[in-house]
C-alpha cells in the first residue's frame, strides 16, 4: 500500500489579501482554514478547497511579506493543475481571465489531457485540466459568483521539473505510484496516483530554480490514517530518503521528506480534517489555532493584518 493522491499544494504568496480574493473571487473556493505557519506564528496560512475541505482539493499559501520573487528553473515543483468537469469549463475560465487580465495560454493536448495554463499575479503557475469523471468534491463557486456546472473540483495533480527524471520517477514509484514508460530513457514521465498525477519533465538547460513569492513550496500525497503514513515513515527510512519523521498539524499527521533534487514532497493522512476545531457551516471564518499555539493568540491575532 502507498500514497492513493494528491492531498494538497502549498506555495508562497507575498500579498495575502490579493491572494485571498484571487482564490475566493476569481476561481471560486471556499476559504476553509484561516491559520498560521505552525513554524512560524507570524505568518498567515491559508487553506482553499471545495466546501467541504476534502483532501485532494486543498491549495494553501505561506504569507511571506519579505519574500523576493521566485526564479523559475529546474528542480521545482513548477505547475499546480486544477480539476474543472468539462472543457466548456476551461472555456468559461479562458473568457473570465481574458476580461479581468489575467494571464493565460490558449488550450493544448498535455499528456493526453485537455489543458490551458494560467497564472496569478506573482507568476504562480496554474492549469485547468478537464475531467468530466471526478465526483470525489463538493464544488463551490459562490465567492466568485461562477455557474457550479463549471465550478474547480480539485487538485488534478503537479508538474516537476527536474534535472533527472529516473531518480524522481523511482522515488514517486517507492511511494506508491504507477509508471508503465522506459525510465531509463524518458525525459518526460506521468506517475498516476489512484485518479491523480505527478507529471516529470527532464530539463538541464536552466538553472536551479530560487523559491520565493509565486513558487510552490511542496506538494503532499494522500495516505488515510495514522498507520499507512507510520508504514511511509518506515518505507522511506528503510531508503535513506531524509524526512521529517510524523509530525502533528492538528488538522492531519504528516511525513516531510526531500526528495530527489531536493525537492519537498510531503505524506498526509485524510483525518481528522477540517471540522476538528470549526463547524462545517463556519470554516475559514475565524482564526483557527492548534492547541499549542492558543496560550499565544492574542499576540498572534496582534500581529497578523485583518483578513476578510
Amino acid at each position: 500500500m502507498g500514497a492513493y493522491g494528491i492531498h494538497h499544494v502549498s506555495a508562497i504568496t507575498k500579498d495575502i489579501i490579493e491572494n485571498h480574493d484571487f482564490f475566493t473571487q476569481f476561481l471560486g473556493h471556499r476559504l476553509v482554514k484561516k491559520t498560521v505557519n505552525q513554524d512560524d506564528p507570524s505568518m498567515y496560512h491559508l487553506f482553499y478547497s471545495d466546501y467541504k475541505g476534502s483532501p485532494g482539493t486543498d491549495v494553501t499559501f505561506f504569507e511571506i511579506g519579505m519574500a523576493p520573487r521566485f526564479t523559475p528553473g529546474t528542480n521545482s515543483i513548477s505547475r499546480t493543475i486544477l480539476r474543472v468537469p468539462s472543457v466548456e469549463a476551461i472555456e468559461y475560465f479562458r473568457t473570465r481571465m481574458s476580461e479581468q487580465g489575467i494571464y493565460h495560454e490558449g488550450i493544448i493536448e498535455y499528456f493526453g489531457e485537455t489543458i490551458m495554463k494560467f497564472s496569478d499575479a506573482e507568476g504562480q503557475r496554474f492549469a485547468l485540466l478537464a475531467d468530466a469523471d471526478y465526483d470525489d468534491s463538493v464544488p463551490y463557486a459562490a465567492g466568485g459568483n461562477i455557474p457550479l456546472e463549471y465550478a474547480v473540483t480539485g487538485i488534478f495533480g503537479v508538474e516537476l521539473t527536474v534535472q533527472y527524471l529516473k531518480p524522481m520517477a523511482e522515488f514517486l514509484m517507492l511511494l506508491g505510484g504507477e509508471y508503465d514508460g522506459d525510465i531509463d530513457n524518458d525525459t518526460e514521465a506521468r506517475i498516476r496516483f489512484g485518479q491523480d498525477s505527478v507529471f516529470i519533465t527532464e530539463d538541464r538547460t536552466t538553472n536551479i530554480e530560487k523559491q520565493g513569492y509565486g513558487s510552490v513550496h511542496h506538494f503532499s500525497l494522500r495516505v488515510k490514517d495514522e498507520a499507512a503514513l507510520q508504514a511511509m515513515a518506515d518505507r522511506v527510512s528503510a531508503e535513506k530518503w531524509p524526512n521529517s519523521g510524523i509530525v502533528d498539524r492538528h488538522y492531519f499527521k504528516a511525513l516531510y521528506i526531500t526528495a530527489a533534487g531536493n525537492i519537498t514532497v510531503e505524506i498526509s493522512t485524510d483525518s481528522p480534517g477540517f471540522t476538528v476545531d470549526e463547524p462545517l457551516e463556519s470554516l475559514g471564518e475565524n482564526l483557527s489555532l492548534p492547541p499549542f499555539l492558543e496560550k499565544d493568540r492574542d499576540f498572534i491575532e496582534m500581529r497578523l493584518h485583518p483578513l476578510n
